[in-house]
């Protein structure tokens, strides 16, 4: 019995010095430029620029949502068949234009020649009153250069294309290094981002996201030196919860500033402010301006 226990305490003292090491040694996340800049009060993120309210992802959507007053504008980037950065959210153009195959099969120019306001509706397909309205699938350039001061969160939607190189090349030549969020579902992707970028605010990869959920659970949320600034989760995937107030609580003890998607509905984006969310990434910003009792400005949209 003697030796039995001997031979299992060993490892559990060796387990336990190991986390008390961890956690003397870790480190919160420094809040990035981008984020810093933005204060304290809770952000309104419009979800690919308020595609509940307009065309996604398109220079008019953004042009709108920074009317409204938003504080950031998210956005998605492919690759064309040409090599530019495109802003789009599916690899497939059916969805939101009048095009059809893959983004990545066609040039900028072709991307361009598509009517990137085809589809959009409010009323389940009976109007569609962006349709030939010269709305266009804008190329990342043309977003840098339109709205050079305005905060974005930035997704990588492809690996292994080279985009994180591109992305950062092309950052650094506009001077917005300190003005963007970069996320991605490919933690390949944000790894390779941030040793090109270094100094570039990004957020939580999937894989971050099951550690951090798994710490807490764990109660050693103290032992993560994150990697990355923010924190962007839905309230549940799969069916199951994932935003808690625990989560969010260690996560803020982390230096992570905490953004919640897809919220749509007033009371739960109360309730995710309540439970500690400090930014909500939505597709009607209106409404969370509204209800943090901010100004939408809506008079100063012209149709």
């Amino acid at each position: 019995m003697l030796r039995l226990a001997r031979f299992l305490l060993a490892p559990l003292l060796l387990t336990a010095i190991a986390l008390l090491t961890l956690m003397l040694t870790s480190h919160p996340a420094s809040p990035p430029a981008v984020l810093a800049a933005l204060g304290e009060r809770p952000l309104v993120i419009a979800h690919r620029g308020g595609k509940g309210l307009w065309p996604e992802n398109s220079l008019f959507a953004f042009e709108r949502a920074s009317a409204l007053g938003v504080d950031m504008l998210e956005m998605d980037l492919h690759l064309s068949s040409d090599g530019e950065l495109v802003v789009i959210h599916d690899s497939t153009l059916e969805r939101t234009t009048d095009g059809q195959g893959p983004v990545a099969a066609q040039s900028l120019a072709q991307l361009q020649a598509l009517d990137a306001g085809y589809r959009w509706t409010a009323d389940g397909g009976e109007s569609h009153p962006y349709r030939g309205q010269g709305i266009r699938i804008p190329s990342f350039a043309e977003v840098l250069e339109r709205f050079p001061d305005k905060p974005k969160v930035v997704e990588i939607k492809v690996p292994d294309v080279g985009m994180e190189a591109q992305l950062c090349a092309m950052l650094q030549a506009h001077g917005q290094r300190d003005l963007v969020l970069v996320g991605s579902f490919y933690e390949r992707s944000l790894q390779l981002f941030r040793e090109h970028c270094p100094g570039v605010a990004t957020s939580a990869g999937p894989g971050s996201v099951r550690l951090l959920v798994a710490l807490d659970w764990l109660g050693l949320g103290g032992v993560l030196s994150p990697s990355y600034q923010a924190l962007q989760i839905p309230e549940r995937h799969s069916g199951l919860p994932i935003a808690s107030a625990g989560l969010l609580h260690t996560a803020r003890e982390r230096g992570l500033n905490v953004q919640l998607w897809t919220i749509n509905e007033q009371p739960a984006m109360r309730r995710l402010l309540d439970m500690g969310a400090q930014g909500l990434i939505t597709d009607y910003p209106d409404r969370a301006l509204q209800l943090l009792g901010r100004s939408t400005r809506i008079g100063a949209l012209g149709e």
